[in-house]
């Protein structure tokens, strides 16, 4: 043992993993945990940072978030830090769907640049596949620079961003080969704009009609089609923000037939329902819709039983005016008018949860008796990070790892508000939410980055992580991610 003092020990916090909470200290020595145990004396280390009465948790891995609106990864990043996340994994894609030439390739180039200048957290990257790209040449390109999960989206083929089922076979079949993830944004895109041309058709454009145009049955078919290609591919899959009661079964036939199937759901499927789309309009507008409080809770059984993997936040940094069409803007969340004048199916899907994410998982998890707060650790820290190739540098409190953490005092009380989020986005469907703890201290890789209410580290120290072929979901070799 050295006798040179580490730069910080975290003492007399509870230490949670997702295998337990402990009383333990955390020594720091430049960008790593360098010992872990109780009763560690405080003068081997530089700075103490005092968690007596607190819990000491692995910084939060948001593995679904589109910073490519009023707030890109520089203002997300921030927003994310004060909600305790420490590595960000964002989607990106080309813009070959209005008619540019670049490739998804390209794109991921730009934001990687982009993000080692701005971005206040470490991040990864995750591709979006779409129709018009040529996947034989992109998949192997990207898994090879890091890149390894893809999104395909089964809905939105007037936005030219559905995947052709046959190109989304084939997708899955090269990330296979190579090492990939395969993701999909489950819903039936043809029933949705079938559904949604006789609503129009009959004048039914206000918030009451959005949920009756995208009905829980094209989620649960599209997770069943998904899930059967997965497996005639041999591919692992994740599907993305899960809502509706009914996956719990599909996931549980095909998990059981031994396809490594990935669940992820949502804040806002957790907490929120259609109300707030029949309160707000189309600043409730998402994808899948809000749905109803039995689905709320099958989320909250599906995170508890170890069906559903992980929460992401789906963040997408909307200003209100931004969700409506025609220049149209919206009043505060109060305002119950607003938007009312447009057809809710021209407005923007989208919304502002990663700030909030932690404080509404802990408040209605942990505080309500749902889940226990080291299953939370597992499904926010530690399995997104396993499950894309991060983990044990992200998403864990163990020796020789990043030292990210996050000092959780579940004692706080306070408000959830726009007002007192860190980004450009102006609204969160959270407004007025009232909870019990909140992140008070945050460190990534030894350098304090959230402290006092203040973001103490300097934009651009970030790190790009590549995605680890051989520690993610799958790989060539037979390796299967175990204690998911």
């Amino acid at each position: 043992m050295s006798n040179e003092k580490a730069d910080y020990i975290v003492a007399g916090g509870l230490v949670v993993r997702g295998t337990g909470i402990t009383r333990e200290d955390i020594l720091v020595k430049g960008e790593t945990i360098t010992e872990i145990g109780p009763d560690i004396p405080q003068d081997r280390a530089s700075i103490v940072v005092d968690a007596s009465g607190a819990y000491v948790l692995p910084g939060v891995v948001d593995a679904h978030n589109h910073p490519d609106n009023a707030d890109r990864i520089e203002t997300f990043s921030l927003s994310a830090a004060f909600g305790g996340i420490t590595t960000v994994v964002p989607f990106v894609r080309s813009q070959r769907a209005t008619g540019a030439e670049d490739t998804t390739v390209e794109a991921v180039n730009r934001f990687i640049d982009e993000a080692n200048e701005t971005s206040y957290l470490d991040f990864s990257a995750h591709a979006i596949l779409l129709a018009a790209d040529d996947v034989e040449e992109q998949v192997p390109a990207l898994i090879e620079m890091g890149v390894i999960s893809f999104k395909m989206f089964m809905t939105y083929p007037r936005r030219g961003m559905m995947m052709p089922d046959d190109r989304m076979l084939r997708a899955m079949e090269l990330a296979s080969r190579d090492g990939g993830i395969a993701m999909v944004h489950a819903e039936n895109g043809y029933c949705i704009d079938h559904l949604v041309d006789q609503f129009t058709a009959d004048g039914n454009t206000s918030a009451e009609y959005f949920a009756q145009s995208q009905p829980r049955i094209l989620e649960i078919e599209a997770v069943n089609r998904a899930a059967t290609y997965a497996t005639v591919a041999g591919c692992p899959l994740y599907i993305v923000h899960l809502s509706a009661r009914e996956v719990l079964e599909v996931l549980t036939r095909f998990k059981g037939q031994g396809l490594r199937l990935f669940g992820e759901t949502c804040p806002q499927y957790l907490d929120l329902t259609n109300q707030e789309m029949l309160d707000h309009g189309a600043l409730a507008k998402i994808g899948p819709p809000l749905r109803e409080r039995p689905d709320n809770e099958a989320m909250w059984h599906g995170l508890a039983s170890g069906l559903i993997d992980t929460i992401g936040s789906d963040f997408c940094g909307f200003k209100q005016e931004q969700k409506f069409t025609g220049g149209q803007t919206a009043g505060p969340v109060e305002d119950t008018n607003a938007g009312v004048d447009s057809s809710i199916f021209d407005a923007n899907f989208g919304g502002n949860w990663a700030e909030q994410m932690l404080c509404v998982a802990f408040e209605e998890g942990v505080n309500r008796g749902r889940v226990t707060l080291p299953r939370l650790v597992r499904v926010m820290c530690e399995n997104p990070a396993k499950i894309f190739g991060l983990y044990p540098q992200k998403g864990a409190l163990v020796t020789g790892s990043d030292a990210d953490l996050v000092i959780f005092d579940p004692s706080v009380s306070h408000t959830l508000s726009a007002d007192a989020q860190h980004c450009n986005a102006d609204f969160t469907m959270f407004e007025g939410k009232q909870v019990l703890g909140k992140p008070v201290f945050t460190m990534q890789r030894g350098e304090v980055v959230i402290q006092d209410g203040e973001m103490k580290r300097a934009r651009g120290r970030a790190k790009f992580y590549p995605g680890k072929r051989e520690d993610a979901a799958y790989a060539p070799s037979g390796h299967r991610l175990v204690g998911v």
